[in-house]
């Protein structure tokens, strides 16, 4: 799961245009962290997923939810 909630804030990430440090920077991060959590290399607390997904301006269920299929499956598109 880990492993694909980094790519699901990674893609919203991109999607947005905003580079890494430009999210920490939203965030309330430290520079580094947005690579560890894109790399699901950090178990994260539940209050940065909060940080993380009001950045988003979502809430953390839809932060949280994803398509299993898709996040298994880079290539496929919907």
């Amino acid at each position: 799961m880990q492993r694909r909630l980094g790519q699901r804030i990674m893609q919203l990430r991109k999607g947005r245009g905003w580079s890494q440090d430009t999210f920490a920077h939203l965030a309330g991060l430290n520079r580094a962290y947005p690579n560890k959590i894109e790399k699901a290399k950090v178990d994260l607390r539940f209050s940065t997923l909060v940080r993380i997904a009001n950045v988003f301006d979502m809430t953390v269920d839809s932060l949280l939810t994803f398509d299993w299929h898709a996040a298994s499956d880079p290539g496929k598109s919907k």
